[in-house]
């Protein structure tokens, strides 16, 4: 089995994607094998775990925008990238919520972090009792 997201997007979203992958990746037990690019700019990621490796690649589209490869020959990917963007999303939004902790718009969005964490669980839970 060969699983692969592609996915363009502009220099802001690859950042972030990048970062939020990264970090829920060591989350669930992957080991960051190395980085790569040129020049410094980190546009290749490889991690592994007992499931195999996965792949992070980001590549220039224009100035502006960059194409996102997620790749592995042996693990599905969709479920990954979607657990790293709600927990990304939700690791972003929370900084922003504590000096509304007492209001009425803090508990909303402490709701919207907690249903982003909530979102996929069965697939981390899935990932971690395979290894």
């Amino acid at each position: 089995m060969s699983d692969t997201y592609e996915v363009v997007v502009d220099t802001a979203g690859r950042h972030m994607f990048q970062k939020a992958f990264v970090k829920y990746m060591a989350r669930v037990g992957f080991i960051r094998l190395g980085v790569g690019g040129r020049l410094g700019g980190l546009t290749s990621h490889d991690f592994r775990s007992d499931l195999g490796v996965v792949s992070l690649n980001a590549s220039p589209v224009s100035q502006s925008r960059h194409r996102l490869v997620v790749h592995s020959a042996t693990i599905s990917v969709e479920p990954l990238v979607l657990d790293a963007l709600t927990e990304g999303l939700a690791d972003f939004l929370e900084p922003f919520c504590e000096d509304l902790s007492s209001t009425e718009d803090g508990k909303a969005i402490r709701a919207l972090i907690k249903g982003l964490r909530d979102s996929f669980p069965e697939e981390i839970r899935g990932i971690n009792q395979a290894r």
